[in-house]
């Protein structure tokens, strides 16, 4: 039965109600997924972080410079710093006079009802520290102070060191990624050439079945990648107290570059003011002043005092009165505190020595592992990934050609592929001992907080 259109309807409204039909999207039909910012180009993801206000980390030194500007643990350390000023002025104080008042022969019996033969007194006590007891305080107040700025600066050291390694570890993680990637996209041109092959009756379908396997394994490895890389990014974030930040691997040069060739047995020993060995000595005369404190602590203090005492029976006279209070150190002569300081000191002189003796060790150790690792990188590129990205593309063609077996074929990948991710291994290796031996240097040049974040892109 033909459809009648009424013609009260306008035939100009019916068709742009049907027009407007084809293009409103359906009802419950899902968005368009939207590309996760790892599968998407450099350029692309760029301009996404742009417009979404991240910062993107290019360099060590831009993340270096974000988190000694906004890392709160600085504070904290400041905060300490600032509490042991606050040691060193108490430290330097007087002890406070003392001012007395004193009635004597009131409501009593007799001759002393009342306040007939009241006496008075007035007095002015002051407590003098003997023994040199100030200037020992002082000085161990001042061991403190140093000491607590030692450790704020090693605490700088330590988030330089931090960022540097992080910031590595999610390039890593990142080029992990991209290794990951070009592997199930491998996995997908071999999977494409032997389903031709088995099509074509040239090749048992178990081959088949090999493939498949071969690229599901592949995007399995990439998913792990990808949730690798989500936590190394979190990681950094943490470090550099910065939540939208965004790394981007493929603008990384720096990562590619192991620097020059390390030589174990010429690397320079630790420099003279190197930041631990400082810290260690710090300790000691720390604790050495707080033994010297104990000891003179132990000499009693003397207190004078001076007074007026006014006598109400004999018509108002007055008359000073002078005193001198020393205290008998018969019991109490502050064994406990000298020799807890005492056994502080041994202590921290034993730490010491064992903290020289691991400082060079870990410092030799680093050396090293960072000759290894920037031999292992550099054999990697100039020997291992060309031949085997060749032997890679040769064994590919020669399959198409039916000239090898998918075995063959499957085993060069994982060669290649294997060869990429020990290189990247190699140079993240590199990148984080680097940090390391810079730490173990104590170099603190070149940390100084900037006045604003650099790198805002």
């Amino acid at each position: 039965m033909p459809i009648r259109i009424p013609s009260r309807i306008p035939l100009a409204l019916l068709g742009a109600a049907l027009l407007a039909t084809a293009i409103a999207p359906r009802a419950g039909a899902e968005p368009p997924p939207r590309r996760r910012p790892a599968q998407a180009s450099p350029g692309a993801v760029a301009s996404a972080a742009e417009r979404a206000g991240w910062l993107i980390v290019t360099s060590p030194e831009q993340a270096v410079s974000l988190a000694l500007t906004r890392a709160p643990i600085l504070r904290s350390a400041e905060a300490g710093r600032q509490a042991a000023r606050g040691d060193r002025v108490t430290a330097g104080l007087r002890p406070n006079p003392g001012v007395s008042f004193n009635a004597e022969n009131i409501g009593g019996s007799g001759s002393y009802r009342g306040i007939a033969s009241l006496e008075t007194t007035y007095a002015l006590s002051q407590r003098i520290e003997t023994g040199g007891k100030r200037q020992a305080r002082i000085a161990a107040a001042d061991r403190a102070v140093a000491l607590t700025g030692l450790d704020a600066e090693a605490l700088r050291l330590d988030l330089a060191r931090e960022a540097h390694r992080a910031l590595a570890g999610t390039v890593a993680a990142g080029r992990a990624t991209e290794i990951a990637r070009e592997r199930v996209r491998l996995a997908d041109e071999v999977l494409r050439a032997t389903r031709g092959r088995v099509e074509a009756g040239r090749e048992a379908f178990p081959q088949q079945r090999r493939a498949e396997v071969a690229r599901e394994t592949a995007a399995v490895f990439l998913e792990r990648s990808e949730r690798e890389a989500a936590v190394a990014l979190r990681a950094l974030s943490v470090v550099l107290a910065t939540p939208e930040i965004e790394v981007l691997p493929a603008r990384s040069a720096w990562f590619d570059d192991p620097g020059p060739r390390p030589d174990p047995a010429r690397a320079a020993p630790a420099p003279p003011g190197q930041l631990d060995r400082a810290r260690l000595d710090a300790l000691i005369d720390q604790r050495r002043a707080e033994l010297d404190l104990q000891r003179r602590n132990a000499i009693p203090d003397v207190t004078l005092g001076a007074g007026l005492r006014r006598y109400r029976e004999a018509g108002g006279d007055s008359a000073f009165v002078l005193g001198l209070s020393v205290p008998l150190p018969v019991f109490d002569r502050n064994q406990g505190n000298i020799l807890r300081a005492g056994a502080e000191l041994t202590r921290a002189e034993a730490e010491a020595e064992h903290g020289r003796l691991y400082l060079d060790a870990a410092l030799a150790d680093a050396e090293r592992r960072l000759e290894q690792a920037w031999r292992a990188a550099d054999s990697l590129r100039r020997i291992v990934l060309p031949a085997a990205a060749e032997a890679a593309a040769a064994a590919r063609e020669g399959y198409a050609a039916g000239k090898f077996s998918l075995l063959e074929v499957l085993d060069a990948q994982r060669a290649l592929s294997d060869a990429r991710e020990q290189r990247n291994a190699a140079l993240l290796e590199v990148q984080q001992l680097r940090a390391d031996i810079t730490r173990l240097r104590g170099r603190a040049a070149g940390l100084l907080p900037a006045t604003a974040p650099a790198g805002r892109p």
